[in-house]
């Protein structure tokens, strides 16, 4: 912290002050960049849920309706699942 020769600070007040400032902004936008991640994750396993919710609720009615009971259920839960990973890529590209 000190110059040995002369006994004063090696920094000024100005320059660690500086230092301090770009050290907060740094911090500041990895917090940022994490919670854009993070908003991505989450965004994706609420769509994978909600999918798999609609899928199965609307195959086992309309199975249930016309007689067929696998085929529509695993249909819509294929469907929603490969809409949510659209969506998710969709996402990622975007942020890019």
């Amino acid at each position: 912290m000190y110059d040995d020769k002369n006994k004063k600070p090696k920094y000024s007040y100005e320059e660690l002050r500086e230092k301090y400032i770009d050290k907060k902004k740094s911090k500041e936008s990895q917090l940022k960049e994490f919670s854009k991640d993070y908003s991505i994750i989450v965004n994706f396993f609420v769509t994978i849920l909600v999918s798999l919710g609609l899928g199965i609720s609307l195959g086992l009615y309309i199975d249930n309706k016309f007689n067929t009971k696998p085929i529509f259920m695993i249909l819509f839960i294929v469907l929603g699942i490969a809409a949510s990973f659209r969506n998710l890529f969709k996402e990622i590209n975007s942020r890019k």
